[in-house]
């Protein structure tokens, strides 16, 4: 399949599996400054499942205060509007990556640990730099590889080809599927961001996560790219050589110096096991 036959496809699958209506609806109205927790509460309970998380979520000593939440309104409420976004699209993610994957190679269980764990440091990242929204972050974490999602449910062999070839030659997976396919999976991310209806800031970062650019000029790439980085250095890798070295230049353009980054690192571990405690549960 080329890129033009797999875009029209996208184009006929609104939400792959990936990104229910439900979850779409969420990120539109978490970007309007003026909805109420009431507002998002409406659109949340009809996934049972994610409202069940939230409340679990509201309830834990991890983002809880110790008093007792019993609707949907006051976990969104104590949460956050924000908080209450990327547990919708973690919670989303997670769902779609328990199916059955169509690429042989592709661990889709290790795929949603690996964007956990990248998420997770973009968020910690982006606190640390005084990021307005840190929580923007780690939805971008979370989104950051959903091509390759895209690509297991459309183009299962190439995608097994892709895998195979970064194993044999040890080539990133990155350089592989250029290979084999001729686009990579940030361009078929950008697919599916448009399809979305994502906001701009979001599309760019799935678009040039692999690139150098500069902090000023595109933040949430710079942190997705940092991000990825730690949650290898933390073994939530996908199992194919890394695009990234340990000595990546991103910890220096965002003058990060290299004495944070292990500590930074540990934290980040800690919060991606909480959160995956979070989801495991029924």
């Amino acid at each position: 399949m080329d890129r033009h036959s797999l875009a029209i496809r996208i184009a006929r699958t609104p939400s792959l599996g990936m990104m229910p209506t439900v979850t779409i609806q969420i990120l539109k109205l978490a970007d309007n400054p003026r909805v109420s927790a009431k507002q998002l509460a409406s659109v949340m309970e009809r996934e049972p499942n994610l409202a069940a998380k939230l409340l679990r979520a509201a309830n834990s000593t991890y983002y809880g205060t110790g008093a007792k939440v019993n609707t949907l309104s006051q976990a969104i409420t104590m949460l956050g509007i924000n908080t209450a976004r990327s547990l919708a699209v973690a919670q989303a993610y997670q769902q779609a990556t328990s199916g059955k994957p169509g690429a042989a190679l592709f661990d889709r269980n290790v795929f949603w640990q690996h964007c956990l764990a990248t998420a997770t440091a973009a968020r910690v990242l982006a606190r640390l730099k005084r990021l307005h929204d840190p929580e923007l972050a780690f939805i971008a974490g979370m989104l950051h590889d959903s091509g390759r999602m895209a690509l297991d449910r459309f183009m299962p062999f190439e995608l097994d080809r892709a895998i195979q070839l970064s194993i044999e030659t040890n080539i990133p997976l990155i350089e592989a599927e250029q290979e084999v396919m001729q686009f990579d999976h940030t361009d078929v991310g950008v697919m599916l961001a448009e399809q979305w209806g994502l906001p701009d800031q979001l599309k760019e970062a799935i678009e040039f996560h692999h690139q150098e650019v500069a902090y000023e000029e595109n933040p949430l790439a710079c942190l997705i790219r940092a991000g990825n980085v730690i949650a290898h250095q933390l073994g939530f890798a996908l199992g194919m050589p890394n695009a990234y070295g340990e000595d990546d230049p991103i910890f220096e353009a965002l003058e990060l110096p290299s004495e944070q980054i292990e500590p930074l690192a540990r934290a980040v571990e800690t919060d991606v096991l909480r959160t995956m405690d979070l989801y495991a549960a029924a």
